[in-house]
């Protein structure tokens, strides 16, 4: 298990991702992994799939709710 985060498919739009080795911008139909620690930018309306442990995942939404 990588961690959260999981792997994700970009469906529609174009998203750059900043992680601590940079920024990368993806496009709809690219598949892709991001290590913990990364700040999506969406550089356009954007719609994914993320497929994430239910766990993981879970820990990461608890902690995005907890920051409002």
């Amino acid at each position: 298990m990588r961690g959260p985060g999981g792997a994700d498919v970009l469906l529609k739009g174009r998203l750059k991702m900043v992680t601590k080795g940079g920024e990368e911008v993806y496009e709809a139909g690219q598949a892709f992994y991001w290590a913990p620690g990364h700040a999506p930018v969406a550089v356009e309306d954007c719609e994914y799939v993320d497929f994430s442990p239910s766990d993981d995942f879970t820990a990461v939404i608890n902690h995005i709710t907890s920051q409002g």
